[in-house]
């Protein structure tokens, strides 16, 4: 049974410093302590924030997407605009009117299709998807439904994604982020391709990807070696893939990615953004979501597991020293 990643780098860095690993969860991974002399701290996966120097606080307002662009707005940041809409009625006499499935419908024509939409608590890629006319964004919202209460609706934008994480006010590296794709080969048709890598998510807990993301190219069988980029999702869970990984991070990117991550009170932090700009010089960057508990499997698979280690151990020491 694979344990997640949190857990395999927080084992690898208390043994690092000679604290004492345990795993609470049986073997699972989910629940673990680490202690030196009778100072600990107690992480996990899932739904426990990974990385100890978070406030409770701050990590659950950078969970809620929608918190955290009230939060960046306030401070002048660039965020992408957009709605926030609910999927289900339990608990409608909660709220002010204007949010409902009927009124997404109605926003989503104001802005002009398509539109992009993703779950406001969601994580991972999962359910974020481009919706195409009003009959594909009532299936989508029956869909999500069953497992989320409220979504985000926006614009769709296109430019290159850039993720830089943040640590303590500095930044420790930043990846380019590049959308999944179908490889052909010669054989088989795009949906039973499509079809194959859903199954592949799945594993991961990350929700397919609907048919409509391939337009009328279902039935059509590509060449050998030929790419079909899939858009809509970049996330490494949701088979996207990471172009590049550099601890140089460019002074515009640092700059906005420190303010967003300190705008929340977080004290490490990842930051999704957009290039917007027509030149793609970085002019005109937007915050797509800031990430409270971000993964490092990019640094991972870049082979940058000093680095890792690194943010791991000066957390662990500051916890643990006395």
């Amino acid at each position: 049974m694979s344990v997640p990643d949190s857990t395999r780098h927080a084992r690898d860095a208390a043994e690092a410093i000679g604290a004492r690993f345990e795993d609470l969860d049986d073997g699972g991974g989910y629940l673990f302590r680490i202690s030196q002399g009778e100072r600990f701290v107690l992480g996990g996966g899932g739904n426990i924030c990974t990385y100890p120097v978070n406030s409770a606080a701050a990590y659950t307002v950078s969970r809620d997407k929608a918190h955290t662009k009230a939060v960046l707005r306030s401070r002048g940041l660039p965020v992408i605009p957009g709605g926030l809409f609910f999927t289900q009625t339990r608990r409608i006499a909660m709220r002010a009117p204007g949010r409902e499935a009927a009124d997404a419908a109605v926003f989503a024509a104001r802005l002009g299709y398509p539109v992009f939409c993703k779950p406001n608590l969601g994580s991972r890629g999962t359910f974020a998807e481009i919706i195409r006319d009003e009959a594909g964004l009532s299936d989508y919202i029956r869909r999500v439904a069953v497992d989320f209460e409220a979504v985000l609706m926006e614009p769709l934008l296109t430019g290159a994604e850039h993720r830089v994480l943040v640590q303590d006010g500095r930044t420790v590296f930043h990846s380019t982020k590049a959308e999944p794709a179908l490889v052909g080969d010669g054989r088989s048709a795009l949906g039973d391709l499509l079809e194959e890598l859903n199954h592949r998510i799945a594993a991961d807990g990350v929700s397919a990807l609907p048919a409509s993301a391939l337009g009328d190219d279902i039935a059509r069988v590509p060449k050998a070696g030929e790419r079909v980029v899939l858009r809509g999702r970049r996330n490494l869970s949701a088979a996207g893939d990471i172009e590049q990984v550099s601890e140089d991070v460019p002074a515009l990117m640092a700059q906005l990615a420190i303010a967003a991550v300190g705008a929340l009170g977080l004290r490490i932090g990842a930051v999704d953004m957009f290039d917007v700009s027509p030149g793609g010089d970085l002019s005109d960057l937007v915050v797509i979501e800031v990430n409270g508990n971000p993964g490092l499997r990019t640094l991972e698979n870049a082979g940058r597991t000093d680095l890792i280690r690194s943010i791991w151990t000066s957390m662990l020491n500051e916890c643990l020293s006395s």
